[in-house]
């Protein structure tokens, strides 16, 4: 699956784009910020976002998944700082909650992989809007 990571922190988006690429994911970028990641999802298309909600230089995770939604890319939150269900419900699959497990996080990714295919069954810690 091809994967974009939206996270500002560099250590944490490091730790996911080995775990993803390691588990056979082709991660086509990590974005910082809105424009980045709005630029990253344009030229690789990805068919799939973590993103955290809050982001650098002021960039907010709620716009970055409305972005994607409409580039077709599917998006999760993984992030310390869920939304407000009724903000995130139309926005992304769901969400995982930092700091979450190598395991969760690549048990998500296979999830969306089989939502695209058309199955339905979550990780448990995967949490629905």
């Amino acid at each position: 699956m091809r994967i974009l990571i939206v996270e500002d922190e560099a250590l944490i988006a490091e730790g996911i784009e080995l775990t993803l690429a390691s588990t056979g994911h082709d991660v086509i970028g990590i974005a910082r910020d809105f424009g980045e990641a709005v630029d990253l999802a344009q030229r690789h298309d990805p068919e799939m976002a973590f993103v955290d909600v809050k982001l650098a230089d002021g960039s907010n995770g709620l716009d970055v998944a409305r972005e994607l939604k409409e580039l077709g890319v599917a998006c999760v939150f993984a992030t310390a700082n869920p939304p407000d269900p009724l903000q995130g419900k139309d926005l992304c699959l769901g969400y995982i909650l930092k700091p979450f497990t190598h395991r969760l996080l690549v048990q998500t990714a296979e999830y969306v992989a089989r939502v695209h295919a058309g199955g339905i069954s979550a990780p448990l810690g995967f949490n629905y809007f």
